[in-house]
């Protein structure tokens, strides 16, 4: 009798223990992705705060966005050489897209800015703007404005290629960079600018949210799939710090995950971080997705950027 009851207490006390479970492990997901997520999608627009401009900093947005990767690489070539930049280009097997490495003092270790120039679909009518030609530009305009002023110091500049293809690119430079000796301090990955501020994602063999199931593993969910996901390390913190200085507005992510170049970098012992633009919303409606257009594109995204070079601390 006394069990039948108490048998409504005893299944809300077993569903509160169960949501108890589910919740612990998951409450710095929860906090990215519904606080994160919602403050984004209530807030988004199709138009950006502040379009880009055809004679500004990234005017180099407009033209890249129409051209094919090997196309892409050329004007990178051209652009760098007109500047009278120290270019590298370091080759990628099997692959007509070389790393393109620019450098302004080959002796100190480098503090490098790195961004993949190749799109995932080579088409004319595929835009892939914010992934990757708003970073590309970026890094463009930052090499650009650090060799005209002559205080690049140990700043230096990498455009990668295949890193749609298996990360290929990163690797290539890696192996580059061990045979020639090259000391490299850190490396910035930047990849998806294009709204919001900007923001540090772990490096991990799934992108997307990490969520934990008690008794069955962590899950990544991109907002299209639900996969199972290894292990990962949160953000570099000493490269983090030094970011915040430049940025300290910029949003360190611990749950909400990234899959690019720096995954390659930090998995051979060299300290990095990844950014992408920090707008949920945004990244959902054109990761991969011929919606990726420079019309969606904020100016101000890429500023922070920018500026976040310009103004790196280098130790």
């Amino acid at each position: 009798m006394l069990l039948k009851n108490n048998r409504p207490r005893i299944i809300l006390a077993l569903i509160l223990v169960l949501l108890a479970l589910l919740a612990a492990p998951n409450l710095r997901a929860l906090y990215e992705g519904i606080f994160f997520y919602l403050r984004d999608t209530f807030a988004y627009t199709s138009t950006p705060a502040k379009s880009i401009r055809r004679d500004g900093r990234y005017a180099s947005l407009y033209p890249l966005v129409q051209m094919r990767n090997t196309a892409r690489r050329d004007y990178l070539l051209d652009s760098l050489a007109a500047s009278n930049l120290i270019v590298t280009q370091i080759p990628i097997p099997n692959s007509q897209l070389p790393n393109i490495l620019v450098r302004f003092d080959t002796t100190a270790p480098l503090v490098i800015f790195s961004a993949h120039y190749d799109k995932l679909y080579d088409e004319v009518n595929y835009s892939g703007a914010s992934d990757n030609t708003a970073a590309v530009s970026v890094l463009l305009a930052a090499a650009k404005e650090l060799g005209q002023r002559g205080d690049g110091g140990n700043r230096a500049f990498l455009f990668t290629g295949e890193e749609e293809t298996g990360l290929r690119g990163a690797q290539a430079f890696v192996e580059y960079a061990r045979a020639n000796q090259i000391a490299i301090r850190e490396i910035i990955n930047f990849d998806n600018l294009g709204r919001g501020k900007l923001g540090i994602r772990p490096s991990a063999p799934v992108p997307g949210f990490i969520f934990s199931i008690p008794l069955s593993g962590d899950y990544a969910c991109d907002g299209r799939h639900f996969s199972p996901s290894p292990s990962f390390q949160k953000a570099n913190p000493r490269v983090t710090q030094h970011v915040l200085r430049a940025q300290p507005n910029t949003t360190v992510y611990e749950q909400f995950t990234a899959l690019s170049d720096s995954n390659v970098f930090e998995a051979n012992g060299i300290d990095t971080v990844a950014i992408s633009g920090d707008d949920m919303a945004f990244l959902e409606r054109t990761w991969h997705t011929y919606a990726d257009k420079i019309e969606w594109i904020d100016e101000g995204n890429l500023d922070l950027a920018y500026f976040l070079i310009m103004q790196y601390f280098n130790p």
